[in-house]
Formats: structure tokens, sequence, C-alpha cells
């Protein structure tokens, strides 16, 4: 019994650093890997104004719709992050900072958020029935809102293997670096606003390996509980959150303020206009194909 693997890129808004962006699905397309990407809806966090907008955001992940590219979640609504101390369900024990958008808050209160965030998707054309909290953090209202607006699953929580929360399929998110495991289904989570050439080398590593590359959409639709499954993860949530009080988290949370990445490393301006990044009218095998070879090469 092989481990599965899939790949979640967060933080997709206009104003993300498009050249890493390319890059990484520049990767992932060429060994056959469809990511899953989360689109914060209304971005407000300054955190994550990198470059100016693209004009062309919406239509870009229309076309990678079109081609079957990826998977697509929700991102939280504005990615605004407070201080809620205990609130959430996945909390310090596990290396997770007690900020959130939602932990805390009323159902009525994380309801509107959710569908306001999802309306926003639907009228772009977006499919919204996957959801991935900012900063991992929710709690049990976050969970009753999303099954309430009709979302299945969600990309969280620390299992070797799937499971049920709350009426919504949870498939887990152990890591923020690729990593092999014996068995279960890891989700590997990544940024591509702090992307470093380190980071794309070790990735890059990865994908070579004769590994079962997953997407998110088949590991959700497809699961099946079982009992032995449900002790798997019980014992990997002692393990991991034992592993954790040793060893702090390492986790790239900088967005680029101070990153020190040289432009002759980049080698990618990645503010320059690029209209021809989705030709939707090219046959999937030619989607993406200058733009992907250009953002391979940025960080090679």
């Amino acid at each position: 019994m092989s481990a599965r693997y899939i790949f979640r890129m967060d933080d997709i808004t206009p104003t993300m650093h498009w050249g890493r962006f390319w890059a990484l699905l520049s990767l992932f397309k060429n060994h056959g890997v469809k990511p899953l990407l989360g689109i914060v809806p209304d971005n407000k966090d300054p955190a994550l104004d990198i470059q100016d907008p693209a004009p062309d955001f919406w239509e870009t992940l229309r076309a990678l719709r079109d081609h079957d590219l990826v998977d697509f979640a929700q991102h939280g609504y504005q990615h605004l992050l407070e201080p809620r101390p205990g609130r959430a369900i996945l909390g310090p024990e596990l290396g997770i900072k007690e900020m959130s958008e939602f932990a805390g808050d009323t159902f009525e209160e994380q309801l509107r958020k959710i569908t306001s965030g999802k309306e926003i998707l639907t009228q772009e054309g977006i499919p919204a029935t996957y959801f991935m909290a900012p900063n991992h953090t929710f709690d049990h209202q976050t969970l009753r809102a999303l099954a309430a607006s009709g979302f299945t699953a969600i990309t969280d929580g620390i299992s070797l293997f799937p499971f049920f929360m709350e009426g919504l399929r949870c498939v887990p998110q152990q890591v923020w670096n690729p990593r092999w495991v014996p068995c279960g289904v890891l989700t590997i989570c990544l940024h591509a606003n702090s992307l470093t050439p380190r980071d794309v080398k070790r990735l890059r590593l990865f994908l070579r390996r004769p590994y079962n590359f997953s997407r998110f959409s088949v590991e959700a639709q497809s699961f099946r509980p079982s009992r032995t499954q449900r002790l798997f993860n019980r014992g990997f949530e002692r393990m991991y959150s034992l592993a954790r009080s040793f060893t702090p988290r390492r986790r790239v949370v900088n967005h680029l303020e101070g990153a020190a990445i040289e432009e002759t490393e980049m080698r990618h301006d990645s503010r320059q206009p690029q209209p021809s990044r989705l030709d939707s009218s090219r046959p999937p095998t030619q989607v993406c194909g200058p733009c992907l070879s250009e953002g391979a090469s940025s960080l090679s």
C-alpha cells in the first residue's frame, strides 16, 4: 500500500507573484500533476499584494478550468486574520498559529463570509465545492456553515487518511515540503509568493521519483473510511503532535519581505504583461506553452 501525494497552492490572488505561480504550474504540468488552487475570492490582506493585480486573473483561472489542469478550492473570503486564541480545532500543539478568519465567529457570521466568497467564485465560473481555511484555522461552526453552503470537502486535518467531520470529507494536509511517507494520503502545501530556487529544486527532484501523484478531487470523491484507517489516523495524529513538541515547525511566511532572492536567480520579470499567458483556443497539450516554459526556467 503506497502513499498518494496531493499538491495544493495557497493564496491565489490577482496580486500574487505570477512568475513563481507559472513556474510551479510548469513543473506540475510537465509531470502530469494537477494541483489544488486555493483562491481568495475578495482579498483584503496586504501581505498578499506582491505586485499589481493581473487584469486577466479570472480569465486565466477559467482557462485552467477548461483544460482541466487544476482543481479549485475557496481559500477563505478576504484572508483577514485576527488573533483567536483557543478557538480553532487545529492549534499550537500542531504548529498552527492562533490566527484565524473564521474560528470564534458565530455561525451566522461565518455563513455570511463563506457564502459571499462562494458567490464571487460562482459568478466568475469557478467551481466552489472545496474549501481551505486561511492559516488552517476553523472551528465546528465553520464546518457547519460550509455544509450549509453546499461545500463537500476541505483540505486540512492531521491524519494519514481522509476522514469525515461534520458531514464534510476532510483530505488531510500535513506538510509544507515534499517528503516520503510509506502509506496514506499526503497533501503538500505550497506558497508561490515565498517560493525560492531551493524550494523548486527540492520539488523538481521529488516529482522525478516514481511516486503515486494524485489530485484532490479524486481523493475527496473516492475515499471510503474504514476502521483500520481510523486507527492509523489516531496514531498518526499523536505522533505528529509529539514530534511538533520537539521540533518547531519551519514555515516561510514573509511573503518576500526580506527574502534574499536575487533578480539574477529569478531571471523572470513577473511584472511584465503576459497577454498569452493562457490561450484558451490552444488544445490542452499546448496550453500555457511559452509562459510555462519561461516560468520553469525562472527558478532553475
